[in-house]
């Protein structure tokens, strides 16, 4: 621990200087964002300004009039209200008929749910009258974790307001936009801004059938009641070095605050609405008002702090959504803060979601934030045909895996994840609730455990389970042949194990198993492959099936130099549990057909990386893929002609391949 908050205190001197050496400066002024005062009708736990319904900022009249006569003078910028709940101010309207008549199309920041109030709905036809853009925030599509942010009821009227917008015609009406604003409350910054978009909409529209235009993500700012909560969850200074971390130089030119200017109640000028919150005048401008200043020459420095690394960090944080496109994930980097204390991880083990298969994608759409991005894994280890199924994940982290199974699993099924974190089983837990709505379930079809997976043969009796899976977890038990006991223990006859892991290409030193870098980066406790699957057929598991592998690439030269010329794979296998199979492919004249039926396989079915089966087309196959195709779970898309009554020697025409030769399959997960 002294080592951590040592680095992070090195990291945040460093990067606080970026901003002393590296000074921007204003561009020309595009955005007013007028800051109405700190009245709100909700008390939300992550807001920056603090606003309550007792909030007693708010701008006056005159110099609501002092404020629009000097933005009409400045024709060519874009007009925002914002501040606790606008509408609770009585100079909105005003501003929004005056803009309106001179041209502007005014942008409103609002709760929406202050329009379910009989003393604001008229705003709803003002709204649309004067054809004003509307930004709503809401936490989560999901009525649990709206109302545990805001209130309860808050999502219920919420989706009641923006109904009624949608019969106006918001967010049908090209002139009539309504943009909804997504931001974690908790420390973890928010997933792919298209991702949630895609996400929200698709649950809004199927749940409640409404609408809206487009999703901004925004990074919470570590200020206000959100770092009072990051504080007492003692979390301040990992999230800093989160953002610290994460920081984009590509964002820098881009920042909002280098067009924009925001004036609070008083008409004193800031950078950004952060600083207006944190009370950061613009430097020079500090007795000044808005009114009185020229903009027409105001490249003036902008005041930074480390608050502003919220919105350098990844693809960057602004009022109108993200600034850059097409920055990695903040995984691998929250990983190694949180589960094994690296800086980084220096490796290639994490396997990018744009390579899952489209059954998967789809259920990855609906998970929620922070399980996503608290979660890591090497591979994709979930197998077609679940439904209705009983699935153990081994190593299950944050969940990410559990609730993609659950949704494959559908209600009549059931999952179980265990882990031996607890932060990580906390996250899984707190996410039960909202997935079962997410997925239209009446009750939960998951579990949590926080354990050992070396202790799984406490909660589950021999033969009672269908498949387990795991992600990148079995590299880091020590005596990988008593899990795998245990595994084949509790699944039934005919089930399976299907996981990822990563594995060598051959036996590993002493000094590179024991390397805690090493050990952290899943390089260390990886076995020889073929070591490997001697264990596993020792146990049971007789033959051993490769779906996929890719090789995990080192981009770090001390790592590189530590490891030699050992070879790394991340590497997803299947073994069944089957009487019957043989430790070689035996040739007994089998026949099989693929008959189709399974989703995701509508043409083909990838048994493993030598067995694939065109729909309806006959292939001769051993004994062994016989015996699979017929006493599983797949033997009702299957048609398989022959017995075991005649032997014809070993089955040459296999197409399987040993796992670490022949041609790398880079960047591939099944």
């Amino acid at each position: 621990m002294i080592f951590f908050i040592n680095s992070f205190k090195k990291t945040f001197i460093m990067q606080k200087n970026f901003w002393q050496t590296n000074p921007i400066r204003k561009n020309t002024i595009k955005t007013i964002q007028v800051n109405l005062g700190n009245r709100c009708n909700l008390s939300c736990s992550h807001c920056h300004i603090e606003a309550s319904p007792k909030g007693k900022k708010m701008m006056d009249r005159h110099t609501a009039e002092l404020v629009l006569k000097k933005i009409l003078t400045m024709p060519n910028v874009t007009v925002e209200f914002t501040g606790g709940a606008p509408e609770m101010n009585e100079n909105l309207q005003m501003f929004i008929e005056k803009l309106s008549h001179h041209g502007f199309k005014p942008f409103i920041r609002t709760n929406l749910v202050i329009l379910s109030d009989k003393r604001y709905i008229g705003f709803i036809d003002l709204y649309q009258r004067c054809k004003a853009k509307l930004i709503a925030s809401l936490p989560s599509p999901i009525k649990t974790i709206t109302d545990a942010q805001r209130g309860d009821g808050v999502f219920d009227r919420f989706i009641n307001v923006l109904r009624r917008l949608n019969e106006k015609g918001y967010g049908y009406d090209n002139e009539l936009e309504i943009d909804l604003v997504s931001n974690p409350a908790a420390d973890y910054l928010p997933s792919n801004q298209s991702d949630t978009e895609s996400q929200f909409k698709e649950i809004l529209k199927t749940k409640h059938n409404v609408v809206f235009n487009n999703l901004i993500s925004i990074t919470n700012s570590p200020i206000g009641r959100f770092k009072d909560k990051l504080n007492n969850n003692k979390s301040f200074e990992n999230y800093m070095k989160m953002l610290i971390n994460n920081f984009n130089y590509e964002t820098v030119n881009n920042l909002m605050c280098r067009s924009l200017i925001s004036v609070d109640y008083a008409g004193c000028v800031y950078d950004c609405d952060f600083n207006l919150a944190l009370g950061i005048k613009i430097t020079g401008y500090e007795e000044k008002r808005f009114w009185d200043i020229d903009f027409g020459h105001f490249q003036v420095p902008v005041t930074c702090d480390t608050h502003c690394y919220a919105c350098v960090a990844s693809c960057g944080s602004s009022c109108h959504g993200v600034i850059v496109k097409g920055v990695k994930d903040t995984v691998k980097d929250y990983y190694g803060n949180v589960l094994t204390g690296t800086k980084d991880l220096k490796t290639n083990a994490c396997c990018s979601p744009d390579n899952y298969p489209a059954h998967i994608k789809d259920a990855l759409k609906l998970i929620a934030d922070e399980v996503m991005q608290k979660y890591y894994g090497c591979g994709s280890p979930i197998p077609l045909v679940l439904k209705g199924l009983q699935v153990l994940d081994i190593g299950s982290g944050t969940g990410r895996d559990c609730f993609v199974l659950s949704k494959l699993v559908g209600q009549e099924g059931f999952v179980w994840g265990i882990d031996m974190t607890e932060a990580q089983i906390d996250v899984a837990k707190r996410y039960v609730q909202y997935h079962t709505d997410v997925f239209g379930f009446s009750k939960p079809n998951i579990s949590f455990i926080h354990d050992y997976i070396e202790n799984i043969h406490k909660y589950f009796e021999s033969n009672s389970l269908d498949i387990v899976v795991s992600n990148c977890v079995v590299n880091l038990v020590k005596d990988k042949e008593a899990l795998l006991r245990q595994v084949y223990e509790i699944l039934k006859e005919g089930g399976e194990i299907y996981f990822s892991d990563i594995y060598a290409d051959r036996r590993l030193l002493d000094e590179i198993k024991n390397d805690p870098v090493l050990y952290g980066e899943c390089l260390g406790g990886a076995l020889y492959y073929k070591d490997f699957e001697r264990i596993a057929r020792h146990v049971g598991f007789i033959d051993c099936r490769v779906m996929s592998k890719r090789v995990v690439s080192i981009n770090n030269t001390e790592i590189e130099q530590k490891v030699g010329n050992a070879k790394f794979y991340s590497i997803t296998y299947r073994l069944f549990k089957l009487q019957g199979l043989e430790d070689s492919c035996e040739d007994y004249g089998h026949i099989a057909i693929y008959r189709g039926g399974i989703e995701g396989a509508e043409h083909r079915f990838i048994l493993d990386e030598g067995h694939v089966f065109e729909k309806h087309k006959p292939q001769r196959v051993c004994g062994n893929t016989a015996l699979i195709l017929s006493r599983t779970r797949f033997k009702d898309y299957f048609e398989v002609i022959g017995d075991f009554n005649r032997h014809f020697g070993t089955f040459k025409d296999c197409g399987r391949i040993s796992n670490c030769e022949g041609k790398d399959e880079k960047d591939v997960c099944c």
